[in-house]
């Protein structure tokens, strides 16, 4: 005992030492069973997929049934969706190089009369994205057909604007066809046409023509066209909508934060500033099911 009461520091440390010996030991014992049960799991791992791995790959008579059977499935689905995005009616008549300008210059006319019936302003001699086509006489072949689904996407999406009483027509933008004569760079090229190119979906078989159309309106009228383009037959989606507010309209002879300068009374409530019109671009895609033009 008066061993241990001179060298306690020592017997502490000693007994210290001895329980950190033990402590270190378990813990080394555990992990040594956690790795072994991990190897035990990969091995079995390992076996499974060999196991798989050497049986015959071979098709039978139930697995090709299941196949055909979802494929059938998948085509019926395919076709039910299909409907839901009708194809553009096709003209009148067959397409010629007489017939086409004579649509064409038709359809111009009655976009201008429509929005003239309505007060919309409409530049007079704008030719909603077919300004290419207004003097040429021959058209390539392959290219008739094309213009003539774009000249109808065009009417439909000119018309929802004109019904929905917008204030102004700015201009619209669409993707060329293939085989329509291009144009230089420069302000005709920039007005008419976008530079992106439609879109195919291989799984489905759909065409994706990109639009844009740039307008001034107000909101209520900007709520009546979102809502027309969401209840038209054909696929229309709204890809985008940016908006910014024009420059304020005042009274004749009132300047912003004044009164007119007159020695009478000023009235109890008087109009200033009116409401501000909005700039709006639309991005639009239209979704055809027939495929891309060759």
């Amino acid at each position: 005992m008066a061993w241990i009461k001179r060298n306690l520091s020592l017997v502490i440390s000693g007994v210290v030492a001895l329980a950190l010996m033990g402590f270190g030991g378990w813990y080394l014992w555990a992990a040594m069973q956690k790795n072994t049960q991990v190897d035990t799991d990969i091995n079995q791992i390992k076996q499974e997929i060999e196991t798989l791995l050497a049986k015959p790959v071979t098709p039978n008579a139930q697995n090709l049934a299941d196949a055909k059977k979802q494929m059938d499935r998948l085509n019926a689905f395919m076709q039910t969706a299909k409907k839901q995005f009708p194809p553009t009616p096709p003209p009148a008549q067959p397409l010629d190089n007489q017939s086409f300008k004579s649509l064409l210059q038709t359809t111009v006319d009655e976009l201008h009369k429509q929005s003239s019936s309505v007060g919309i302003h409409v530049d007079t001699n704008y030719y909603f994205t077919f300004d290419t086509e207004r003097l040429p006489v021959m058209f390539p072949p392959e290219s008739l057909r094309p213009l003539s689904e774009r000249l109808s996407e065009v009417k439909l999406i000119a018309s929802i604007l004109f019904k929905a009483r917008i204030n102004r027509l700015l201009g619209m933008r669409r993707a060329m066809v293939q085989g329509e004569r291009s144009i230089p760079p420069g302000p005709a090229a920039a007005n008419d046409y976008l530079t992106v190119l439609p879109r195919v979906s291989a799984e489905t078989g759909m065409t994706l023509w990109p639009y844009e159309v740039t307008f001034n309106s107000f909101g209520p009228e900007l709520a009546s066209v979102l809502d027309a383009l969401q209840r038209v037959e054909y696929g229309l989606v709204v890809k985008s909508v940016s908006s910014e507010a024009m420059a304020a309209v005042t009274q004749p002879g009132v300047q912003p934060g004044r009164g007119p300068r007159t020695n009478a009374p000023p009235k109890a409530l008087e109009t200033i500033i009116d409401e501000r019109p909005l700039k709006v671009t639309l991005r639009i895609e239209v979704i055809k099911p027939s495929p891309a033009p060759r």
